[in-house]
């Protein structure tokens, strides 16, 4: 079985992320190309995205939320399919987020059809409000990545 290749990508000209934020401090978007047979509903990439996470993160999303439900952040409902508000939903791209004191995030699967493959995108964007909000973001940083890669090769897998 060959390994699906996660690419580091632009967050998507087109993303409803652009002007989402009145500033963003950090971004990024993780790829991976499949088949041009491959349906392109951002809905449904979006939902299998999420659906199945591996434990490990699971895991760290719980650690997390153990963490800074002490220090009086918003935590997420780990039992959901999605743990993360859905705020916009178009047919190529879903958008998800969360306005915290600390700061705030965005983050949207987005769906395309290039070069005759599909090209499945995550992409984050973050909007920093404090000191706490750039400490916080230290740990999530290197995580995150690891994070968004690991559930794109999942997806598709």
């Amino acid at each position: 079985m060959v390994r699906p290749r996660i690419l580091s990508v632009p967050v998507p000209e087109d993303s409803l992320l652009q002007n989402l934020l009145s500033r963003v401090d950090y971004s990024d978007a993780f790829a991976v190309r499949l088949p041009s047979d491959a349906g392109v509903d951002a809905g449904e990439w979006a939902d299998r995205f999420f659906a199945q996470p591996p434990s490990w993160v699971r895991r760290a999303l719980a650690l997390r939320d153990s963490l800074v439900g002490t220090l009086g952040l918003k935590t997420n409902d780990l039992e959901a399919a999605v743990p993360f508000p859905e705020l916009l939903r178009t047919g190529r791209e879903v958008v998800y987020g969360v306005d915290d004191r600390h700061l705030d995030f965005r983050a949207s699967v987005h769906v395309a059809r290039s070069d005759g493959a599909v090209q499945i995108s995550v992409a984050t964007v973050v909007h920093r409000h404090s000191l706490f909000g750039r400490l916080y973001f230290l740990p999530v940083r290197v995580v995150h990545p690891l994070i968004i890669r690991s559930m794109l090769r999942r997806l598709a897998a």
